[in-house]
């Protein structure tokens, strides 16, 4: 007659602490080799530094706008101009600098903003102070030449553009003039010269200096803090899970190495059953 034996089921909460404690010498063997390796790596990680420049921005319109009747245009985001440090333009000044090319560039840059302002703020890390400070300067100094050639306003010629507008409305006026009286103070022309007269006057002025460079990198005193409870939190990580491993392992085969043999059943001659066992008890015994 066969052995019926019921599927083991799921763990119980008892069983975690008991496995623990069977193993607790490999397992924390294993984590302590983690402690030891992550801190290992992490000293062998060279230090970093951190320069910061700050560039403020010259507010300028998305586009020149040749009516003063129309919608005010927008300034250009300050989102934008944070792209704009990440051209190839700039990130090969900053590699030329550091010694690398413009991919490993782009991740030795960073930039933030300060709030409800138009002041960028450009870092760079290197594996010295004064790299780390020339790159965040040459970072700006490319920044502030990208601008003027990429924003569609500041380009030469728009304000060409808006310069014959202006000559062209003067002319105007002058032949106006030549046959009635202006009064500046309520003629809608000679306003309007006014207005464009302003647009191109600051549109030039940011044209030769669309961004000023407020604070120049200065070399950090100190590296970056190096942050070694990572390396060594994933080591005992990896630890702890290896000396689970290797408990398991052991668990599965004491379990096959003491694992019980099946009893034969014994034969009945001629069909017959052991005394008060049915034909129906016994199929089902035997399945």
């Amino acid at each position: 007659m066969a052995v019926l034996t019921e599927p083991p089921g799921l763990p119980l909460w008892s069983d975690y602490p008991r496995f623990v404690l069977r193993h607790l010498a490999p397992i924390a063997a294993f984590i302590g080799l983690g402690l030891v390796a992550g801190f290992a790596w992490s000293l062998q990680q060279p230090p970093t530094f951190s320069a910061t420049a700050s560039v403020a921005l010259v507010p300028v319109p998305v586009y020149v706008s040749t009516s003063t009747t129309e919608v005010v245009p927008p300034e250009v985001s300050i989102d934008t101009d944070a792209q704009l440090l990440h051209s190839p333009r700039v990130l090969n000044a900053v590699g030329n600098v550091l010694g690398t090319d413009a991919d490993t560039a782009s991740e030795h840059l960073s930039v933030t903003a300060s709030p409800s302002s138009h002041v960028l703020h450009v870092t760079a890390t290197a594996a010295s102070a004064k790299l780390s400070a020339e790159a965040a300067d040459a970072a700006v100094t490319a920044f502030v030449d990208v601008r003027r050639r990429a924003l569609g306003a500041l380009r030469s010629s728009q304000l060409r553009q808006l310069r014959l507008l202006v000559t062209s409305q003067e002319q105007l006026l002058a032949q106006e003039q030549a046959h009635r009286v202006v009064i500046p103070a309520i003629d809608g022309l000679f306003a309007q010269i006014l207005e464009l007269r302003d647009a191109l006057d600051e549109l030039e002025e940011a044209h030769s200096e669309p961004a000023e460079v407020v604070r120049s990198a200065v070399p950090p005193g100190a590296a970056d803090y190096a942050n070694t409870e990572v390396p060594m939190t994933s080591g005992a990580m990896l630890g702890l899970l290896c000396g689970c491993l290797l408990g398991s392992a052991r668990d599965r085969a004491g379990r096959l190495g003491h694992r019980p043999l099946k009893p034969r059943t014994p034969a009945h001659p001629s069909g017959d059953q052991p005394d008060g066992v049915s034909h129906h008890e016994d199929y089902r015994h035997a399945a």
